[in-house]
């Protein structure tokens, strides 16, 4: 019997390592909701004890299983794009304080939620994470935690991605991917609403020499229901964790991957407060809980 849980996204972050570590010492695999945790501290601490008790342990990236994100970065592999030196995401919507996701217990806002999928996407379409750049405020005093943040990585190669998120923008909500390469820029683009509550595609543009545009979004099929069976993201998801587990294979978005996305956010963090551009891995532990009390009152 296949045995598993599921950590929903209704667990707030501030549970996950305790909720984690109860589920793996039970002997019970795990797909934990993204953020993986607070800090790189408990990411170590879930990872070593599933790692004791024989458990496979999953981050919900579901971006990476997004047929219009698969596409992407087959893109970049077959060269389509030419050497790829820079993504920029901007992901803006509004939403008014309240919830967990705005209080303090979180030890990270605007950044650590979103921000954890974009930084999961970069680092798979650019390589790893090098140095880091970012400011984060909290601009809406109601809440706990911030925001707005805007971040700049350099990865492994030289490429730099480029990181805009924000709770208070007046706009409709936009979620943007714009990955420039040598020989061609791809847009993908999903606006007005929610892109995992839809079912319609990320809107995918290819422009060359600025002056050709061409569509190519992976438009749905006819039926919808074959379109789900065969390209749901959390359908995806789902069956690549179970193949783990029956075949023991180490999931595409696993433990570490979980954990990296953290200590980038980390250091996003660190290096609002201390103003300078901080280099991977970190060091040292922050104390998220004191500076997050401290930039309430600035």
């Amino acid at each position: 019997m296949l045995t598993l849980t599921l950590l929903l996204s209704g667990t707030p972050v501030y549970s996950h390592s305790d909720d984690v570590i109860a589920v793996a010492e039970s002997g019970k695999h795990v797909l934990c909701e993204k953020p993986m945790a607070r800090t790189v501290t408990e990411c170590d601490q879930i990872i070593q004890v599933c790692q004791q008790n024989g458990i496979i342990l999953m981050v919900a990236f579901m971006k990476r299983y997004n047929k219009c994100f698969l596409q992407a970065k087959q893109m970049i592999e077959n060269g389509d794009l030419g050497c790829v030196f820079q993504v920029r995401v901007d992901w803006s919507f509004l939403s008014h304080p309240g919830g967990w996701r705005d209080s303090l217990p979180t030890w990270g806002g605007i950044y650590q939620d979103h921000g954890s999928h974009a930084i999961d996407l970069c680092r798979w379409w650019l390589g790893e994470i090098e140095t880091v750049s970012g400011e984060i405020d909290i601009i809406m005093k109601k809440r706990d935690v911030e925001d707005r943040a805007v971040a700049m990585f350099r990865h492994h190669g030289g490429a730099v991605s480029l990181h805009h998120m924000t709770r208070i923008s007046h706009k409709p909500i936009v979620e943007l991917y714009e990955i420039m390469g040598t020989e061609g820029t791809l847009q993908i683009e999903f606006g007005s609403t929610w892109s995992f509550t839809s079912t319609e595609p990320f809107r995918m543009t290819l422009f060359r020499d600025g002056k050709t545009t061409t569509d190519v979004t992976p438009y749905n099929q006819g039926n919808l229901d074959d379109e789900l069976r065969s390209n749901a993201q959390y359908l995806m998801e789902l069956s690549h964790f179970c193949d783990c587990i029956l075949n023991q294979l180490e999931p595409h978005t696993g433990g570490w991957g979980g954990r990296t996305a953290i200590e980038v956010i980390n250091a996003v963090y660190l290096s609002s407060w201390s103003r300078e551009k901080v280099r991977l891995p970190l060091t040292k532990e922050i104390d998220l809980q004191s500076e997050f009390i401290r930039l309430q009152k600035e």
